[in-house]
């Protein structure tokens, strides 16, 4: 893949080999080439092997936990001079100190955006006969190496849920970068839950996300990031999608959706170490749709009166369904080279504005303002396609005195 594609943005993929990889080597580096005394980085760019890359990050409702986000990246083997391949005992990215191997750390940007930052999981070569070979590349973030360690028995005091989170995140069995994390400070408070031996802790993280009704995510740059629970917002878009003005970001195909995946008119909250289940219902929505339950068990709230909050705050957003935009694309291709900046750098929990012409039926227009839950990569010579899934957004405009009305459920007190 050429490292700028033919609509003229530049890409790297970087692969860490586990030792510099650009330092100056006698009767080796040229001497008006890249390599530098000493060196400066583990990264070797392998941009110009690869085929494609596809980047998925995100959940697919705002009532689902975020799973590990991932990114394969197809290379030709044969054209690097089979680089990639561990059995070669020739290859540069292997010899001495060198490895290319699970756990070493992976990066894709569009030019200084970075659309992937996580660490290898797999690295599989296949050979078509008689010399074709090519490798896959899989990669993961953050959330993947949670999974991938468990908690000894602790039992932390009360604390809010960004506390908590943290509290998780420093124990020595998991010590998790400060460096990489990203903790908004939460509304709802956590128990002196009583963690046991073995305890997953992405599982254990994530259910303090359920407590709050926030997201824990691993971002575009791979820090772990806790934002606090998804409510009213006084926030406006950052960016717009559709419409006509100048500055909006074209679309080239756009989802509704209006079902019951978000349909939930019973909701019950199960708190760790509480006595009864705390349940919430709406009987208008129930005569009309049916019984559908949402529930939680295990919830690390600090009191049965916090999981009852809790049960009526995901009522109120879910006992009736809504129509709605879940999910959006568009392509670099049919950005201008202005807009890539900000296409380019929305990640999971940005505000956006979507707006829907129609060439028939009422309105004509529809436009709405959305948060994005999951964002999807596509890159290949050809082509940048970038898909965004979608989560309702209540927006609250400021009250304003013997103007507006006490009831009016669209303003509140900023």
């Amino acid at each position: 893949m050429p490292k700028t594609l033919k609509w003229g943005q530049a890409y790297s993929v970087l692969l860490d080999v586990g030792a510099v990889a650009d330092a100056f080597i006698l009767d080796s580096s040229t001497l008006n080439g890249t390599d530098t005394l000493d060196g400066t980085t583990d990264f070797v760019d392998a941009t110009e092997y690869v085929l494609a890359v596809a980047v998925q990050r995100g959940r697919g409702s705002q009532t689902d936990q975020f799973q590990p986000g991932t990114c394969r990246i197809l290379a030709d083997d044969r054209a690097s001079g089979r680089l990639f391949d561990p059995a070669n005992t020739a290859s540069t990215w292997y010899e001495g100190d060198f490895d290319l191997a699970p756990r070493r750390a992976v990066k894709v940007l569009a030019g200084t955006a970075e659309l992937f930052v996580g660490a290898i999981t797999d690295l599989d070569i296949s050979y078509e006969m008689p010399n074709l070979s090519f490798a896959s590349i899989v990669a993961a973030d953050g959330l993947y190496e949670l999974s991938r360690t468990a908690l000894t028995a602790f039992t932390p005091s009360s604390q809010l849920t960004s506390a908590r989170v943290s509290a998780i995140l420093d124990r020595t069995e998991v010590a998790y970068s400060t460096a990489l994390r990203d903790i908004s400070t939460g509304v709802a408070t956590c128990g002196t839950v009583a963690y046991t031996d073995n305890t997953n802790t992405l599982t254990a993280l994530q259910s303090v996300a359920v407590a709050e009704d926030g997201r824990l995510f691993a971002d575009r740059r791979n820090k772990i990031t806790f934002d606090p629970r998804i409510d009213f917002t006084f926030s406006t878009a950052i960016a717009s999608f559709g419409g006509t003005a100048t500055n909006n970001i074209p679309i080239l195909s756009i989802g509704v959706a209006y079902g019951q995946e978000t349909l939930f008119n019973r909701v019950q909250i199960d708190v760790d170490g509480g006595t009864a289940a705390q349940v919430v219902s709406d009987a208008t929505s129930q005569t009309k749709y049916g019984v559908q339950t949402l529930s939680f068990s295990q919830v690390p709230l600090d009191t049965l009166t916090a999981g009852s909050a809790l049960a009526q705050n995901l009522l109120d957003k879910y006992k009736d369904p809504k129509i709605r935009f879940n999910e959006i694309s568009t392509s670099l291709n049919a950005c201008g080279s202005a807009l890539w900046p900000t296409v380019l750098t929305l990640d999971v929990g940005d505000l956006i504005s979507v707006t829907k012409t129609y060439t028939t039926g009422l309105p004509l227009t529809r436009t709405e303002t959305v948060y994005i839950e999951s964002v999807a990569h596509d890159i290949t010579p050809s082509d940048h396609r970038i898909r965004f899934g979608l989560g309702q957004a209540q927006l609250l405009t400021a009250f304003i005195l013997d103007s507006d009305t006490l009831d009016d459920v669209d303003v509140g007190l900023g």
